[in-house]
């Protein structure tokens, strides 16, 4: 059976630093090859002509870079590769025979403006693996890993990914899911029925915790209710987290936490790397 690497896209810049550390601490927990990717985006950083596809002066500096970060980590089998091409579009076309693809949350690096936001934005959305964008975390050290839940099935890959990992690395996993008490109150005639509806998804996200309990015995799965908005709760509640996990979709606004608009704002209000997971 083939075992498809971790892919990091990096560009020297200091949230590239970190997502490679990430991968590749990632790569020696989980067993599997890393893939360390140096993406010129061609329309940033123009050739003269004849010379599209030598490997810039700028390169090998970045590979040396790298090698040296990851040295002592461990890593069983690295391979580094100089790619040409958009960054979206390389990351995607990769993201089918990877593992995951990790990313810092912001960049610039010597290959142009090659990791801005909206690219992690746009391969977190699009990728087919999952996708973790790494950032500083508020707190150094952290064991708990946060995912979103609302019942859905991407809300359960979101889980497992999370209880996954957790077995690996000893965390406890705190599956979040945001109420909307307030709001549903002020809904009038139609409170008693979408209150009901609250209830039945309490009782699923509490299925699926017990379900992940079953699969990870090892894991500690604790459920919390957190009040107020979707994108709030999980921004709060990733304070003292090591890793939020959240799934690409959601159920929707009542009755969902992983709206895709969420999840695009988990990555931006984070206090902590985030994994995207479909």
């Amino acid at each position: 059976m083939q075992t498809f690497p971790i892919v990091i896209a990096y560009d020297e810049s200091p949230d590239a630093r970190r997502a490679l550390i990430w991968a590749a601490t990632e790569a020696v927990d989980s067993k599997r090859p890393l893939l360390v990717l140096m993406i010129e985006d061609v329309q940033e950083t123009p050739t003269a002509p004849g010379v599209a596809g030598k490997v810039p002066s700028l390169v090998p500096h970045a590979l040396e870079e790298a090698r040296t970060l990851i040295a002592d980590l461990g890593v069983p089998s690295v391979q580094f590769e100089h790619r040409l091409g958009r960054v979206v579009s390389v990351l995607l076309g990769i993201a089918d025979s990877a593992a995951c693809v990790v990313m810092g949350s912001h960049g610039h690096g010597p290959f142009g403006e090659a990791m801005l936001g909206s690219v992690s934005n746009n391969v977190a959305r699009h990728a087919t693996c999952p996708v973790v964008v790494v950032r500083q975390p508020r707190v150094t050290g952290a064991r708990r890993i946060v995912v979103g839940v609302d019942g859905s099935p991407h809300s359960n890959a979101a889980l497992e990914y999370a209880c996954a990992r957790a077995e690996r690395t000893l965390e406890k996993v705190f599956a979040v899911h945001a109420t909307h008490h307030d709001d549903l109150s002020a809904l009038g005639e139609r409170y008693e029925s979408l209150h009901a509806d609250q209830d039945r998804l309490q009782e699923t996200i509490h299925e699926a915790a017990a379900s992940a309990r079953r699969k990870h015995p090892d894991v500690h799965v604790e459920v919390e209710e957190w009040p107020g908005a979707p994108a709030r709760a999980l921004a709060d509640a990733s304070r003292n987290a090591s890793l939020l996990v959240v799934g690409s979709r959601g159920r929707g606004y009542v009755n969902g936490l992983l709206l895709g608009s969420v999840s695009q704002a988990a990555l931006h209000r984070a206090q902590c790397p985030v994994a995207v997971v479909r």
